[in-house]
């Protein structure tokens, strides 16, 4: 170590090169990373998602969502299987055990179910498998309005706007919503069919034969070929009508004569709105790990250009997550800074001198740039994570500095010339800093390995504290020493502060120089009662412990986002119009509102979203302004929920922040009989929805849709020359319609649709008149088979190849723990039908995996530290009171969190984990240098009461600067839900256990050697002789040969 030390200051070209050379290549890092909000957290999930179109729940879970889930059932290291079962779409979720690689189970889930399709109905679309991205969601939306019609103007977003998009650096996928499609429909009337004898499979088939464009092959000469091709295709819908359909008489009619062809749109079954007007809509999500910031940038800007060719389009975006990101990760650099600007000026304070304040301030800085280079070659981002470990890791870049550059100068106080200073403090103290810095690496090490879905989240974080960690060593070692030797000394009294020093600093060293005192007299009195002061100290970590179980726990902290979505749900039985118009009385209440000024938009959807398309569910999502006056969304939330829950008929949940990726609450009902587990969640909603802090509980499905059920009568179908299949097929056809080919005009196309006119069959009351056409003619639907009403589910949801039934909820003032705790205490006295249980999912489900392993983390963290003081200290012992600081820290963070109002979260156990490392730093530089004083002769009791003394100066300016490089993050603003839990842990425990360390610590030193020399006076031995042992181990081998 010394001769690398020596080296560094005698060589200051060499150092100077490097130290430029770390910067330029960090500066250029910089400016390549991207900005994100989250680190790329790959999730072990695979989404297998079969639209089955005008399927019920019952028919898709029976014919679609088992088979695929028993053919995924032996897939290796499968976690566990989720399936959701809806009108005319089947979710299947596959979670496999942490650690899988996504991709490789994304091939294992498709090779499974590609082999599963012959056995999946005939008109279900083929199943798509995806892997489930948490960053996959919309970061900007793009609603058009516009005086076309309505189909034009979608058609032309799609074709002409969306490929331009997608094609934007870091966009990943781009969605259109709201609109209708243009479709060409063919209006057939029943009784033309039956007047001709001809059937609706028959009108189907022909319209779509004779509509089609094919090569026809090619004809080959000596020198060249021609490719023939048939043009068959229609180029006005008109032409349509003039297909000639053949009869059993042999005399073809025109289609004109079976009813009518109309240029229209698809069924109105979803919708989108923005402020009260109809719109499509644009949802841009990002490629994992892209810059977000960027992307946002490139496309606003290239929207700029090409809605330049089309006038007729206004577009707006009416939600735009960027700025939120940029501003978050932006914020946190900021405190950063501001925290170097305030570490600099407590450095100034403390020491007086320009110079020093100079060295300590510009190490910073350096190490950070260096850090960004590993930073990109990692591939990582600029993020809530990593931002966060660059602000965290000043605390000890700043503690190794100010170590080193104080014990510099107190040699140069002592009378050593600026290059002999510089050498031999930095060399006697670098034993402390090398055992600070090791224990930093050993502490986050394990985080940056764990493997889980909160180890991934945490590794950009982890990684970029260890590579700050080694280059401080770097900067500490080399850096510091080589400008320290350069400092000229000053004329004098070498221990004299300049002038500007002394009239600057003068009313903080008497403040300095009282507090000293004080805690001289209070240190003097610890070791005057060594064995008191341990005990006392037990006794106040214990009940500190003991109050820690106020404190309420939750997944992550909740962000406000500026948004408010909420969903409203209907009667299962309302259509869209019906819950349309629930859309526009909720658009109205909000636009009557005084904080409607500081809402920027107002967007409403119906059947927009991925697993629902549910007509009666509808989302309204409130876009607020960046303006600091505006009220926050959960104030707003508050202020529109009496509202919602006055409207008679709809269940609602608001959403008004930003938190984990489950539900607050998520009571799983699992059990056979579905009737008995919906049963059991409306007792559990009742009774939940009474206790204080549970808001908008909700039963994930709903009971009761009626149905129109046809039982077909089979003894009938033969001798009519039918099938179940035929008859399914011309019903299916009648009432959503069936294709019958495409038409294609101007470079698009649209299909076309045969169905049975809709005056025809708009009477769900006469749906048993519903002409069919056989080989005798037409024949009501009722003369073939039985048709009934009964009721059926609109979702069947099976968890681990069990129905289940879910029940989800919010929680308001209290914590999503203690939300989920109420709940269980509920759930708990409820009497359970055989074969009935009752499972806690969401953010409850999240907690109990991700904090197991983060304090296992934890606990290995502990042990390696252990290690690693023992290893440099050479002492079993001393580690073990070393390591005592740990859970003294909890005097420091209980109370700095209960009054805080900080929750145990995600971000609050790493701040946990971090102060692992920091706050045995000081223990270290104490022990160390009272066995430096031990050894040279000194007795134990004066050596470490000495060691205090002397190194006072330096710990507590350690603790003082890095409490203060952590206040800027306790600012407001975005993101700072994120950075306050970890600020307010670390600078709780850096107080208690920076400052105990010099008191506690001391005490137990000394209690340690009484038990020592004690034993040792037993044996017949003096100081002298323990003096004069290197370590514990010496020690025992005399006492064995003894």
């Amino acid at each position: 170590m010394r001769g690398f030390i020596k080296f560094c200051i005698t060589h200051p070209v060499f150092t100077g090169c490097s130290v430029v050379i770390w910067i330029l290549l960090g500066i250029s890092s910089y400016f390549t990373l991207g900005v994100t909000l989250y680190p790329d957290v790959e999730l072990p999930f695979v989404l297998v998602r079969t639209v089955y179109q005008g399927a019920g729940p019952n028919e898709i879970e029976q014919l679609i969502s088992k088979p695929l889930e028993d053919a995924l059932a032996d897939l290796e290291n499968l976690k566990s299987i989720t399936t959701y079962s809806i009108e005319g779409i089947s979710m299947v979720a596959v979670e496999m055990e942490a650690g899988t690689n996504p991709d490789l189970a994304l091939v294992d889930v498709n090779n499974k179910v590609k082999a599963k399709v012959p056995d999946l109905p005939d008109d279900a679309d083929e199943p798509v498998s995806s892997k489930f991205d948490i960053s996959a969601q919309p970061f900007l939306i793009v609603s058009f309005t516009s005086e076309m019609p309505e189909k034009t103007a979608k058609k032309m977003i799609e074709d002409r706007i969306q490929p331009v998009v997608a094609r934007v650096e870091g966009v990943g996928r781009v969605d259109v919503t709201g609109g209708r499609d243009r479709e060409i429909h063919i209006n057939l009337d029943p009784a033309a069919l039956s007047d001709y004898g001809i059937s609706y499979m028959q009108v189907c088939n022909v319209v779509a034969a004779n509509n089609q464009t094919t090569p026809s092959g090619y004809i080959t000469q000596k020198q060249d070929e021609v490719s023939l091709r048939l043009m068959g295709e229609f180029n006005e819908v008109e032409q349509l009508e003039d297909i000639l359909i053949p009869t059993p008489n042999g005399q073809p009619v025109r289609l004109s004569m079976l009813g009518e062809v109309v240029d229209g749109e698809e069924d109105q079954r979803s919708m989108a709105r923005a402020d009260g007007h109809p719109v499509v809509q644009l949802r841009i999500s990002p490629r994992s790990n892209a810059d977000v910031v960027e992307a946002g940038r490139q496309i606003k800007r290239l929207m700029t250009r090409t809605m330049r060719d089309f006038p007729e389009f206004n577009y707006e975006y009416t939600y735009d997550d960027t700025g939120f990101v940029e501003s978050a990760v932006k914020n946190i650099i900021r405190d950063t800074a501001i925290g170097i600007a305030l570490t600099a000026l407590v450095i100034y304070l403390f020491l007086g001198r320009f110079s020093a304040t100079f060295i300590v301030a510009f190490s910073m800085p350096v190490a950070f740039a260096a850090t960004f280079v590993p930073l990109q070659v990692h591939g990582y981002t600029l993020n809530l994570m990593s931002t966060l470990g660059l602000a965290l890791s000043m605390g000890t870049l700043v503690m190794n500095a100010i170590l080193i550059i104080q014990n510099i100068y107190r040699f140069r106080d002592m009378g050593y010339e600026p290059f002999e200073a510089a050498e031999e403090g930095t060399v006697e103290i670098s034993m402390s800093v090398l055992a600070g810095v090791l224990t930093n690496l050993g502490v986050f090490l394990p985080v940056a390995l764990m493997s889980t879905i909160a180890g991934q989240f945490l590794k950009p974080y982890a990684v970029t504290i260890v590579y700050a960690t080694a280059f401080s060593l770097w900067v500490t070692m080399a850096v510091t020493p080589c400008l320290a030797a350069r400092i000229k000394k000053q004329k004098g009294d070498s221990a004299e502060l300049p002038l500007i020093g002394k009239i600057l600093t003068g009313w903080w060293n008497w403040i300095f120089d009282g507090f000293r005192d004080l805690f001289f007299i209070i240190l003097h009195v610890a070791m005057r009662f060594p064995l008191l002061t341990v005990i006392f100290t037990i006794l106040a970590t214990y009940g500190s412990l003991k109050l820690g179980s106020f404190i309420g726990t939750q997944f992550t902290p909740s962000m406000d986002d500026g948004t408010v979505r909420i969903t409203l749900t209907l009667d299962n039985n309302s259509s869209i119009y019906r819950t349309a118009d629930l859309v526009y009385h909720v658009e109205d209440y909000i636009n009557s509102l005084p904080e409607r000024k500081y809402i920027k938009n107002v967007v409403s959807t119906i059947a927009s979203s991925m697993r629902s398309n549910s007509i009666s569910e509808a989302q309204v999502a409130l876009y607020m302004t960046d303006d600091p006056e505006r009220p926050s969304t959960e104030n707003l939330a508050d202020k529109i929920r009496p509202y919602l829950s006055s409207l008679p008929g709809v269940d609602i949940s608001i959403a008004a922040t930003r938190s984990g990726f489950g539900n607050p609450i998520e009571i799983q009902i699992k059990g056979p009989d579905l009737n008995v587990l919906y049963n059991l969640a409306e007792d559990i909603r009742a009774r939940g929805r009474v206790i204080p802090g549970i808001r908008d509980l909700k039963i994930e499905m709903e009971m009761g849709k009626p149905e129109l059920q046809i039982h077909p009568l089979r003894w009938r179908l033969a001798p009519l020359g039918l099938n179940i299949s035929d008859l399914a097929s011309i019903v299916r056809g009648y009432l959503i319609g069936r294709d019958a080919g495409k038409f294609r005009q101007g470079g698009y196309e649209y299909d076309i649709k045969a169905r049975i006119a809709r005056e025809k069959a708009s009477d769900i009351f006469n749906a048993h008149e519903l002409p069919i056409m056989t080989g005798y003619g037409l024949v009501p639907l009722d003369e073939m088979a039985n048709v009934s009403w009964s009721d059926g589910p609109t979702e069947i949801r099976r968890v681990e190849r069990e129905r289940a039934v879910v029940v989800t909820g919010r929680v308001r003032y209290i914590t999503s723990g203690e939300g989920n705790a109420r709940m269980r205490e509920v759930v708990d006295q409820m009497t359970l039908p055989e074969g009935v249980s009752i499972n806690f999912g969401g953010e409850q489900e999240d907690m109990a995996e991700n904090f197991i392993e983060l304090i296992r983390t934890l606990v290995i963290a502990i042990v390696v530290t252990y290690l690693v003081v023992a290893a440099i200290l050479e002492s079993w012992m001393y580690s073990v009171i070393i390591l005592a600081t740990v859970p003294m820290a909890s005097i420091g963070v209980v109370p700095a969190m209960l009054i805080s109002e900080v929750n145990i979260s995600i971000f609050a156990l790493i701040g946990m984990i971090m102060l692992v490392g920091m706050v045995v730093n000081n223990a270290i530089v104490v022990v160390d240098y009272a066995e430096v004083l031990r050894l040279q002769g000194k007795h134990p009791y004066e050596a470490v009461e000495e060691a205090c003394h002397v190194r006072f100066k330096s710990l507590l300016m350690a603790v003082v600067t890095s409490v203060v490089s952590l206040l800027p993050l306790l600012s407001t603003g975005r993101g700072s839900e994120m950075k306050r839990p970890i600020a307010v842990v670390a600078i709780g425990g850096l107080i208690a256990g920076g400052m105990l360390a010099m008191l506690s610590i001391p005490a137990a030193y000394k209690v340690l050697w009484r038990v020592r020399i004690f034993w040792a006076r037993i044996r017949g031995r003096d100081i002298e002789d323990m003096n004069d042992d290197d370590d514990n181990e010496e020690y025992e081998d005399d006492d064995d040969d003894e």
